[in-house]
């Protein structure tokens, strides 16, 4: 049988299925960030960075394969930049220094931190971390963190229905967290930015708070009771 809750898929949700099927670039997966912000600091286009990240994903099994892979291994698969040997090198080490500074790759250490204490082991454990990815990983990992939404991205939602034409970053933010975990809301809040900017963070986001999970119960049990 199926639930209530999964019959009465929110627009959020539509969204994200919508988004994911079309062409084009996809969002960046939690230890996609890093590699990107290599890349980009190389002097890549974010277009040719989201080009090497797909490939790479399609080359390696995960990004501890990456970390233990030869130079010239990596550098072969990243035909979408131009400097693949100096990106091969940073994205090796790198990997490597965050391996060695926690003893695994992950962000599990987010989750049992305040927000301030999360972004200062972000900047402590990945320091060439760009904003935009430090404010997407602690709204993805670090409870009570605010979801990170810029102009643009508010933009975006308002054309793809998912807040009014009038709506604001808290209703936003409200619309991902009733239907979407922490880490489809950060995916779809980097469709947003992909579609309205080509760049997965966008502008720089304000920070609009979580809802409260006494303010989400609320609103969905408002929402069942206008469903016939």
């Amino acid at each position: 049988m199926i639930s209530h809750k999964e019959a009465a898929a929110s627009p959020a949700r539509d969204y994200l299925k919508q988004r994911g099927g079309r062409p084009g670039p996809h969002p960046l997966n939690p230890l996609d960030h890093l590699a990107f912000a290599l890349m980009a600091d190389a002097g890549e286009t974010t277009a040719a960075a989201l080009a090497a990240l797909s490939t790479i994903r399609r080359s390696f099994v995960d990004w501890n394969e990456v970390r233990v892979a030869r130079t010239q291994e990596l550098a072969r698969v990243l035909d979408d930049i131009a400097a693949r040997e100096e990106c091969a090198v940073r994205i090796i080490d790198e990997y490597n220094a965050f391996f060695e500074k926690r003893g695994a790759l992950g962000f599990d250490f987010l989750a049992t931190g305040k927000v301030a204490e999360g972004r200062k082991l972000l900047h402590q454990y990945v320091p060439r971390l760009r904003k935009g990815a430090v404010a997407l990983l602690l709204y993805e990992f670090c409870p009570g963190a605010a979801l990170p939404v810029s102009d643009a991205a508010l933009k975006a939602a308002r054309k793809e229905g998912l807040i009014g034409k009038s709506g604001d970053g808290g209703q936003l933010a409200k619309a991902l967290a009733e239907s979407l975990t922490p880490t489809a809301a950060a995916r779809a809040v980097q469709y947003l930015e992909l579609d309205a900017t080509g760049n997965p963070y966008g502008e720089q986001p304000k920070a609009i708070a979580r809802p409260s999970k006494a303010e989400t119960k609320k609103s969905a049990s408002a929402g069942s009771k206008k469903r016939p």
